[in-house]
């Protein structure tokens, strides 16, 4: 008898300990509850003796105890000193049990409610906004270049490992340095942080991710093996794929993601094709290692070549949009804020102020053809190009540099150079003639405290010991904050890796149908004629014109046109580049004379 009455207590304890594990609010407002009816009744059946104006038990609880609770004005009324004795009492024990007990359970609910929206959990409601997954270095510059988005309205959210606080301050950062001030701020951005796991598919289903217009993998730059040929990172990008599958995101929402290595980039498209969760999703999967290889490259063959990216990719100023239902020549004659650059399937790209503006066009037409006489030019280079430093990235300069040479004829004589010798290489420019280009690149296995490190080391260093003079030192950063420590040193370039990333990779978010012409541009590689077309050049007007200038043209639509037509429509400029300075066309396009110099450099797009 006694063991199972023991055995009872312990299951009734075992019980309350789970209801009040899982529901402690409900478990204290209930124990209350019966703590306060059983002073109720014992007040009840006290007063039933001690005072006759009861007759009875119901009376003294409805009238007596349970009224004094509830209406405390009615202990007023009362003569007999011992009632009201204990009615105060009744109402003291009622106000510190119940009512005491009920505000701060609501006191404790409401700080748990702010906590939780400061801490950005839980459910968060937003439509047709950008969903960020995961958190790098780049992440900043994405957010501070969607200011410049005019053709809609672009809200953010971040869904990644971090805390609020700290990436709040870091787009701040990225915002004041963009914009020289502090009026711009992330709540101006619409920019909502909320730290949890990617691969989490309730908090993904939390961020309103079905809902989103765009989703940005971002990749999470750790050159750790996860397994096999997966990096630890792109191994993450690739789950969080898998993870997106079973979750109704829309055929026509891009999925861009990062990938360091080439060969995933090929497993994520097979994904897609052959994953069923996946074969209706629109994932854009982007080598950022093999882009900025390919963009460092270029920039050594031709310099103002990064300003010039930046400026395609950036939202700033003009940029690239595709247009349907049209073709090139009504573009070009007719469009009063576009300019025509490249032909693909239904397609016409073309440089134009935003997304709204490259519509806007006029029943006559803009252009006025001046006819020129041209030159033949020659795209050969020889060039000898110290690499220090050793990155992904290497891999792809070099490729870039064999393709150039085999297309044009042109020779690049190359040495790698680790950190470690920096001391001979600078012993041995000294000594050589002729030009020398001496790339820096970053070691981005660094912890993110130490980024670029071995850039500024080498930098000095080169600085210091260097006595030759026609010697330019392209520097790779990772960090962009970094910038602003070497702009005193007068190189040549300073390419921005994560900032350069960043930027294409909203441009794709959100116009993921210009992926196609940005390949094409990035790649050096011949076409079907053994040409390679779709490329930037930068010439001299004295290069390709016999005209020495300065030439007047009646607007920029027509001097495109011209230069368009004199070179049989294989070349189309895009902008100019004048003391020192890429102004890449923009704004409308049919107002104000336009005047070509003799010096300036004409930044042209192969087609």
């Amino acid at each position: 008898m006694f063991k199972r009455l023991k055995k009872q207590l312990s299951n009734m304890r075992n019980a309350l300990s789970v209801k009040t594990y899982k529901t402690p609010r409900l478990f204290v407002i209930m124990t209350m509850v019966m703590i306060n009816l059983m002073i109720l009744i014992i007040a009840a059946f006290i007063v039933l003796i001690i005072d006759e104006g009861f007759s009875n038990f119901i009376e003294a609880f409805a009238l007596g105890s349970v009224t004094w609770m509830l209406a405390p004005n009615a202990i007023l009324a009362i003569d007999n000193p011992a009632t009201l004795f204990l009615a105060v009492l009744v109402l003291i024990v009622g106000l510190v049990l119940f009512s005491g007990t009920i505000i701060a359970l609501t006191t404790n609910t409401i700080r748990d409610y702010f906590d939780k929206k400061k801490a950005a959990s839980g459910k968060i409601y937003l439509q047709n906004h950008i969903v960020i997954l995961n958190w790098n270095n780049k992440v900043p510059a994405l957010i501070a270049d969607l200011v410049y988005v005019k053709s809609r309205k672009v809200s953010v959210l971040i869904l990644a490992d971090i805390e609020k606080s700290f990436a709040e301050n870091r787009i701040k950062n990225a915002l004041v340095k963009k914009y020289q001030t502090k009026t711009k701020n992330v709540s101006k951005m619409n920019v909502l942080i909320k730290r949890g796991d990617p691969l989490n598919q309730n908090e993904l289903l939390d961020s309103s991710i079905e809902d989103a217009d765009a989703i940005l993998i971002m990749n999470q730059e750790t050159e750790k093996k996860g397994y096999e040929s997966f990096t630890k990172s792109d191994l993450n990008i690739v789950k969080i794929i898998l993870s997106l599958g079973h979750l109704s995101i829309r055929p026509t929402v891009p999925i861009v993601s990062e990938v360091k290595a080439l060969a995933t980039k090929e497993k994520v498209h097979t994904l897609n094709k052959n994953v069923s969760s996946l074969q209706d999703n629109l994932i854009l999967p982007i080598c950022f290692d093999r882009r900025l290889g390919q963009i460092m490259a270029q920039t050594i063959i031709q310099n103002h070549m990064e300003d010039i990216y930046l400026s395609l990719f950036s939202f700033a100023g003009s940029e690239v949009y595709a247009l349907v239902n049209t073709d090139f020549e009504t573009v070009l004659n007719h469009h009063t804020h576009a300019i025509p650059i490249e032909r693909f399937g239904d397609y016409i790209y073309c440089l134009a102020p935003n997304n709204q503006l490259k519509l806007q066009k006029s029943p006559e037409n803009l252009v006025h053809i001046k006819p020129l006489k041209t030159k033949s030019f020659d795209e050969k280079i020889h060039k000898n190009i110290h690499i220090v430093g050793q990155n992904n990235k290497r891999a792809f300069i070099e490729k870039t540099f064999k393709a150039y040479e085999r297309l044009y004829d042109s020779s690049f004589n190359l040495t790698m150079v680790k950190d470690d010798d920096i001391e001979l290489l600078a012993e041995k420019i000294n000594a050589l003639e002729g030009d020398v280009t001496v790339l820096l690149l970053s070691d981005e296995t660094q912890p993110s405290g130490a980024l670029d490190a071995n850039v500024l080391n080498n930098l000095l260093y080169l600085k210091q010991h260097l006595t030759k003079e026609d010697v330019y030192i392209i520097v790779e950063l990772l960090d962009p904050k970094n910038d602003a420590l070497i702009k005193d040193f007068n190189i040549e370039n300073t390419i921005i890796s994560n900032k350069i990333i960043s930027l294409l990779l909203s441009k794709l978010a959100l116009f993921s149908e210009t992926e196609k012409f940005y390949d094409d541009l990035l790649t050096i590689m011949p076409h079907e004629n053994g040409k390679d077309a779709q490329a930037l050049i930068i010439k001299k007007t004295t290069e390709i014109l016999t005209d020495q200038g300065p030439i007047e043209f009646k607007n920029i639509k027509s001097f495109t046109a011209s230069i368009y037509q004199a070179f049989d429509k294989k070349m189309i400029p895009i902008g100019i580049i004048r003391d020192e300075k890429v102004d890449i066309f923009t704004g409308p396009l049919h107002e104000a004379p336009f005047e070509l110099k003799s010096d300036d450099d004409i930044v042209l797009i192969k087609m």
